[in-house]
């Protein structure tokens, strides 16, 4: 039990993530392009504004995923408790006792909603819209966190050595010589802020670089002394300087960090790009504003990208150099006319760039479908709601529901009722008359909705005696459902013949003997499901997720089968070859197979890859297009077997009889293809 609470926390941690990181891609893509054609249209912004628009974009592509995903999650938790209330005989006499219970799923929200007084109405917090969605198998979204860890964990062990070999530098490095100092014409006078600046000369470093944080220092290579004359040096040490007045060592610590949660995401790596870009022309800015010389200040990168060695690793903290492209694109930019090299920020461009992601994010909020979201509504625990007063001893009128014109029938009513609470009545008998239901100031109305053999008044007596809400859903009949969630009911032993369901969440659910024949399942989830002498026969099962389930001794004759997931359900050789000779495209990858009989079976289309085959019998068998890549084959037979369009790449058949196969079209990829023996 610890250990498969630990499975589901860990997927209830994973699956949001997941959930985040493939709603980043597109909903980065589009922040992007619109502020990119935003700032393309109006060329005349600094490059003060520039950085500030950007720097409001990569904040969006970081905050807009999760504000637009969490919601789905936390809509599928179960709700608050309720709490306990009392009341007099005589509020009681007055007939407003109603008992509660957890919603069965969101289609039973709109297919049966209760009649409540105005201000119980009013205090209930709007559902989300419903959403467009797409789900995705759990291994798929766990793979996706895991991809995600692995790229946020290695660029932030990155940025951490960068991190700590900038503070080595900043203890190897010795102050700039007086005598050089003293040729320098602007340094002296050069604002440097209420941060006190020191200028220092390193060994190890390849280009100059503002180091800051909590120690402000700038490092200038001692090779570029060298190279460079005193007033070259002087506008490499103001630009440096402009970093460190414009605050960019702890705003690119910042973008570094958030570029390290979004790795792998084109988006944010553009972002980025356009950040460096920006940072950097911002600082010639400011040592034009100084110099008010742009041809020698340009001559001087120049000279720099010509003469100097370029970094042998990135540093996260700003520089003159970062790529040759940008140094290149910085000397065009100093060198075209008519540019706007103002260093402060333009209010007015920037709030429109700003409105423009808030109104795009907004709108993104509104048409996001639910990623992997599905996912976890089978994990969301159940709470405890708290129990009702006792009732005295008085009539009571038990509240009924109003039954409302939907799409799909309801099974049971959304009525509400404690979970695991008793009602403590000594000495009464509750007595719900069959044929006379008071219900008060409520229209009651029921427009041809199909709910056959219901007994509502067991239902609510069922409720009063605290009884769990699955137990009252299994006593109650079973009607076609689209998109509702049933995990972990038990409907053992019940007749469900020529049920239709769509969407429908069955995982965990105990299905022991179920009679589902002649129905129609699409996208049903069954994992983990206990499936034990449950019949399919003549059913029709399309895309279904067996995934754990025990199928021993189903009955599936007559079926037909097509893209159903059966990784890790057991099941026994017959009920094996009665899916394999109906089922196309069925999922059997991963799955342990040895020893099974599936001699003279005929399958079209089944993957298994990565299948444990050992031992197995497949004599007499015909696949067609068969995926036994990576398969495990020691000790199998294949006598008479035919293989047509079959992919055994990656597959060991060096120690498997292959005396009378026949194989065609059949592909051996990174695997020296067999020869048959004569």
């Amino acid at each position: 039990m610890m250990f498969a609470a630990l499975i589901d926390t860990f997927n209830a941690i994973a699956t949001p993530i997941a959930a985040i990181v493939l709603n980043a891609l597109w909903e980065g893509v589009l922040l992007v392009a619109a502020v990119w054609l935003f700032v393309r249209s109006w060329p005349q912004l600094n490059a003060s504004t520039r950085y500030a628009i950007w720097s409001a974009t990569l904040a969006a592509v970081v905050i807009v995923p999760i504000a637009t995903t969490l919601p789905f999650f936390t809509f599928a938790a179960a709700k608050q408790p309720v709490t306990s209330t009392s009341s007099s005989p005589e509020t009681s006499a007055k007939a407003q006792r109603v008992v509660r219970a957890p919603m069965v799923t969101h289609a039973l929200t709109t297919a049966v909603k209760r009649a409540e007084a105005p201000a119980q109405s009013a205090a209930t917090p709007p559902a989300l819209p419903p959403r467009f969605r797409v789900t995705f198998p759990l291994p798929l979204t766990i793979g996706v966190f895991a991809l995600w860890v692995i790229l946020a964990l290695l660029a932030l062990a990155r940025l951490t050595i960068g991190l700590l070999r900038l503070e080595q530098l900043k203890r190897d490095a010795l102050p700039l010589p007086v005598e050089y100092r003293d040729s320098m014409e602007r340094w002296p006078r050069a604002n440097k802020g209420s941060r006190e600046v020191r200028l220092c000369v390193s060994d190890e470093t390849d280009v100059p670089v503002a180091v800051g944080l909590f120690d402000s220092m700038i490092l200038i290579p001692r090779s570029l002394l060298e190279r460079l004359s005193a007033p070259e040096v002087d506008q490499i040490s103001l630009h440096e300087l402009a970093h460190l007045r414009r605050g960019d060592d702890w705003t690119n610590g910042f973008q570094r960090v958030a570029l390290a949660l979004l790795a792998w995401n084109p988006a944010a790596l553009f972002v980025s790009q356009q950040l460096d870009l920006e940072r950097e022309v911002a600082c010639d800015d400011w040592v034009l504003g100084l110099t008010g010389t742009v041809r020698p200040y340009a001559l001087c990168l120049t000279k720099m990208a010509e003469t100097s060695t370029w970094p042998r690793q990135p540093m996260p903290a700003p520089g003159v150099f970062a790529t040759r492209k940008h140094i290149s694109l910085r000397i065009e930019r100093l060198l075209g006319a008519g540019r706007n090299i103002a260093t402060t920020l333009a209010l007015g461009p920037t709030a429109v760039a700003v409105a423009v992601v808030a109104t795009l994010s907004l709108a993104i909020a509104v048409i996001a479908p639910s990623v992997a979201a599905p996912c976890l509504q089978a994990l969301a625990p159940q709470q405890p709601i708290a129990a009702v007063a006792p009732i005295p001893p008085a009539p009571k009128v038990v509240r009924i529901f109003e039954y409302r014109n939907v799409a799909t029938a309801a099974a049971v009513p959304s009525v509400h009722t404690p979970a695991a609470a008793t009602v403590h009545s000594p000495s009464v008998d509750v007595h719900v008359p069959g044929t006379d239901v008071h219900v008060p100031a409520v229209n009651v109305h029921v427009p041809e909705v199909n709910v056959p053999h219901v007994d509502v008044h067991a239902i609510v007596q069922n409720a009063l005696k605290g009884m769990p809400l699955q137990h009252m859903v299994s006593q109650a009949a079973v009607q076609e459902c689209s998109g509702c969630n049933y995990s972990g009911a038990n409907w053992a032993g019940k007749d469900l013949r020529g049920r239709n369901f769509t969407g429908v969440d069955l995982s965990r659910a105990n299905l022991s003997g179920t009679d589902f024949s002649s129905g129609h399942f699409s996208g049903v989830d069954f994992t983990r499901a206990n499936l034990h002498g449950a019949s399919f026969r003549n059913a029709s099962l399309v895309g279904c997720d067996f995934t754990g389930a025990d199928l021993t001794g189903v009955d599936f004759s007559g079926a037909k089968l097509s893209g159903c997931q059966f990784t890790s359900a057991r099941m026994s050789s017959s009920e094996l070859r009665a899916v394999l000779d109906t089922c196309t495209g069925c999922d059997f990858s991963n799955a342990d197979l040895s020893g099974a009989d599936l001699s003279h079976v005929k399958t079209n289309g089944i993957d298994f890859s990565r299948a444990n085959l050992s031992g197995a019998n497949l004599s007499g068998s015909e696949f067609t297009g068969t995926d036994f890549s990576k398969a495990r084959f020691d000790g199998a037979n294949l006598a008479g077997a035919t293989f047509n369009g079959c992919d055994f790449s990656g597959t060991d058949l060096s120690h498997v009889d292959l005396s009378k196969v026949k194989m065609i079209g059949t592909d051996f990829s990174n695997h020296e293809r067999p020869t048959p023996e004569p």
